[in-house]
Parts: structure tokens; sequence; C-alpha cells
């Protein structure tokens, strides 16, 4: 594991490149919606993925290689490095393509660094509002210069609980049979449309668990360390194949429980 001064310099060059991107997405979101010349789709005709995105991986892809040529790399939209130093960067340069298309609020670049244990720093930018959520390993969390404290205990039935759904029209069938067991015995569903402010969203307590099938590595891996170093339990893989939950203690055992029954 890197020392503690550097790893401080690692979430400051996440938190500088994350801030750059969003930039960049900012300036182009004035001149794309979904209907926009250079949308083209990924798992079906309701997946996009944008010049935006491209472009936004490619600066954030640029600054690390300036930085740190022999880290690793894996992006959402193509970039891979293998790593000579241990370290590799996990980027998702827009999550939440459609709502950035749409002109909404809710899209965030994430991007964190691992080792071989997993995250060691993450950052979630949400260039609409300007807030940075960042975590490092056993150091805490925050919300722009804020320390996140710890999550509030809150019995199932009490739960705002956020979800995601899918591209695809067979899971989306299960996703939408799963919310029959679980609205009735929750407070509310909120679907967002950015993984990575979801996760943000259970460590600052906007939302008390997040869940979501099929999920994929730059999606979370920022936004899982930001929620675990405030005490949420994260869990993937057994919930659901491919999935992840993060809750607050309280709501996760009870939650992984349902989620896990229905899935079977």
């Amino acid at each position: 594991m890197p020392a503690a001064s550097n790893l401080v310099d690692l979430r400051e060059l996440a938190v500088r490149l994350a801030i750059a991107a969003g930039e960049e997405l900012l300036a182009r979101q004035r001149s794309l919606s979904i209907d926009a010349a250079g949308v083209e789709t990924k798992s079906s005709a309701n997946d996009p993925v944008s010049a935006a995105d491209r472009a936004s991986e490619k600066l954030i892809v640029d600054g690390l290689t300036a930085a740190r040529p022999g880290d690793g790399l894996l992006g959402e939209e193509g970039a891979s490095r293998v790593s000579s130093t241990g370290l590799t960067w996990v980027i998702d340069p827009l999550d939440g393509t459609v709502n950035y298309l749409y002109g909404r609020l809710d899209w965030s670049v994430s991007i964190a660094v691992e080792d071989e244990n997993g995250a060691l720093v993450g950052v979630v930018h949400q260039p609409r509002t300007g807030t940075t959520w960042s975590a490092v390993r056993d150091a805490g969390a925050f919300r722009d210069d804020q320390r996140l404290g710890s999550l509030r205990h809150t019995p199932l039935e009490s739960a705002l609980v956020a979800t995601g759904f899918s591209y695809l029209p067979d899971r989306r069938a299960e996703q939408a049979a799963l919310l029959q067991d679980l609205l009735p015995v929750v407070r509310d569903i909120r679907r967002g449309g950015s993984a990575a402010l979801d996760l943000c969203s259970v460590a600052d307590r906007t939302a008390d668990a997040y869940y979501e099938h099929l999920i994929q590595p730059w999606d979370v891996a920022a936004g899982a360390l930001i929620a675990r170093e405030v005490g949420a339990v994260v869990v993937r893989g057994p919930v659901f194949p491919q999935g992840i939950l993060a809750a607050a203690p309280s709501v996760a055992a009870p939650l992984q429980e349902l989620l896990t029954r229905r899935s079977a």
C-alpha cells in the first residue's frame, strides 16, 4: 500500500481530472441531445454512448498517462493498460449518459485507483452541481471538504432505497418482479440513473440503501469505497450475479435476504 502522503497525491490527481472532465462534459452538453449525431448504442438500442463519453475518457487517460505512466487503466470506453506499479485506475468518464443527453442533473464522473486489495482512492464528481465526493481507504469519506459522518440506524420499513435498471428487456422484467416484493416493505424507491451517485447518496445519507443488477466495475469502484468508508455494508456477487448492494448496517441484512430470496 502506498504511503499516506502518496495516497493524498493520488486523491488530488483524481479530483483534478474528474473536475476537468466534468468541465469538458458541461461544454459539450450544450450541443448534445439524445438525438444528436455522434450518439451510438451499446448493450441495447436504449443504452447510448456519445462522443462526450469518449472525450471525457481521453482527457482522464491523457492526464493519468502524463502523471502516472506505469499505472494500469480500465475504462468504460475501452481504455486498457497493464500495470507495472501494482496500481490500476478504474474510470467511468460519464456515468448516467441518458441523463446527460436529456439535460438532467444526475450524471457524474467516477475515478478510482485500485491495488490488489481493491479501491485505495475513489472520487465521484457531479459537474452540474459542482459536488465532489471522495475517499481514501481507512481514512474516511468527504463531500467536498466536509467529512461524512456515520450512517443512521433505520429499519427496513423506513428505508429509502435507490436502484437502477438494466437496458436489457428480459432483465428489466425480472427487476420489475423484484420491485413488487420490495415496494410494500420499504419507505420508497428512487431511480437516479447514475450508480456512482447512488452509492454517494448512501454515504451522505440521502438514501439508506442502493442495489442494482449487472453492474460494471467502473460504475461502482469509486462510489463503493466512499460508501464503505462511512460504514455502509457493501456486498458484491452473492446478492445476485454481477450485482451490488450498499446499505446502512441496519438495512443491509434484511434487504440482502429479500433480494437473495427473490433472485434465487
